[in-house]
């Protein structure tokens, strides 16, 4: 058990990364508590007999139980005191048993301090199996007067500054081709970057108009998360350029999940960020652009069936969009680039490389600042009637 007292953290010192946990016992009088203080009375949390009778096997702890521990983490250790919740997205992975030991661990994900805004994942584990039960993402804001926290710190996020830069949302923000990205459309845009195991680079946590999320897109609840920080802000783009990982091998070597995985990105994360910048583009449009391949449509491979798949249904769900973003003036468009020496690529060895170099007609890999030149163009005015289409750069290989 934690102290009773709440944490009195100032806003000055929250961060992402930073982390809090306590431990709670759980035993029958407090799950029938609960039960009869909201009303829960299912007999899977109260009638032992039932329980013992379902697949379950015995009483297991309510989920709003471990929400609540959530609640508890927030309002009483991180971010403490000052905290006032807006938000809760609750994954329930396994049933969590009584009485037993609990560990809650919080850890900050985002942090605007500007806004005062941030979240705080939160994570239930029963204890000593360390097995996780449940996944909880908490939105807060703080209820300090903004004029006490001084300028942001280098361990922090910096926020996005009042200026008329657009804002453009970018995915895979810390990979080998995302932080280039976010380092050059800086220059035109503010950036929401999100990450999600690595951190930008410092020079870009350190740059004005970037401000980085930590959001694991293979989450359910990442698209809400990314909400949370926008706040009523607007959008004007989104570049796509999160990625699983490149699998090795044929389709009947890899497993569902890996697979699954694969399409989710291509299809569904493209569909719910197409959703989003539909619901917060202004009256003048925007643009998306998302990262294929030419191992998509243009040359799939047998060597990595699974990442061709996915990036062909890429290329098809960025066609389909096209005509419903039309009506919002929102364009979406992929850009397909062969091989980049860079992120995922950079486990290619040199004779690899060279084979590569050598198919190319123009004589070069293609490089990062040819999907950067990409990409601007497609965020230009010029062109706003190129919509649903996939721009291969290969360099002039059949």
């Amino acid at each position: 058990m934690g102290p009773r007292n709440a944490v009195v953290r100032p806003a000055a010192d929250l961060c992402v990364g930073l982390r809090a946990e306590f431990e709670r016992e759980i035993n029958e009088a407090d799950v029938l508590d609960f039960a009869r203080n909201c009303g829960d009375m299912n007999p899977l949390h109260i009638d032992v007999e039932y329980a013992r009778s379902t697949n379950l096997g015995a009483r297991v702890v309510h989920g709003a139980y471990q929400v609540a521990l959530a609640s508890a983490m927030a309002g009483m250790y991180l971010p403490g005191r000052i905290s006032f919740l807006v938000s809760f997205h609750a994954q329930f992975i396994r049933p969590l048993y009584f009485p037993c030991r609990a560990a809650v661990r919080g850890e900050i994900t985002a942090w605007d301090p500007e806004n005062m805004r941030g979240s705080l994942s939160v994570v239930v584990a029963e204890l000593p199996s360390e097995i996780v039960t449940s996944q909880i993402h908490v939105g807060f804001t703080c209820h300090e007067v903004a004029t006490k926290v001084p300028g942001p710190r280098t361990s922090a996020v910096r926020p996005l500054p009042h200026t008329d830069a657009k804002l453009v949302l970018v995915t895979g923000a810390s990979g080998g081709i995302g932080s280039y990205l976010v380092g050059e459309l800086a220059r035109d845009y503010s950036i929401l970057a999100v990450v999600n195991r690595r951190s930008l680079p410092p020079e870009l946590l350190a740059h004005p108009r970037v401000l980085q999320l930590k959001v694991d897109l293979s989450e359910p609840e990442c698209i809400p998360n990314i909400e949370e920080m926008l706040g009523a802000r607007s959008l004007y783009g989104i570049v796509h350029a999160a990625w699983p990982g490149l699998l090795q091998g044929g389709l009947l070597s890899v497993s569902r999940q890996a697979l699954e995985q694969q399409l989710s990105f291509a299809t569904f994360r493209t569909i719910e960020l197409a959703r989003l910048l539909a619901s917060r583009s202004e009256s003048e449009g925007g643009r998306l652009v998302v990262l294929g391949s030419t191992a998509g449509t243009e040359k799939p491979s047998l060597s990595t069936a699974a990442y061709s798949l996915a990036k062909a249904s890429l290329e098809h769900t960025v066609k389909l969009l096209a005509p419903e973003l039309a009506l919002k003036k929102i364009t979406i468009n992929a850009v397909s680039p062969s091989l980049l020496p860079v992120g995922m690529n950079l486990q290619a060895n040199e004779r690899q490389r060279l084979m590569a170099k050598a198919a190319v007609p123009l004589g070069r890999l293609c490089e990062t600042t040819d999907v950067m030149g990409a990409i601007r163009y497609l965020f230009s005015s010029d062109a706003s009637f190129l919509t649903g289409q996939t721009i291969v750069l290969s360099g002039g290989q059949i």
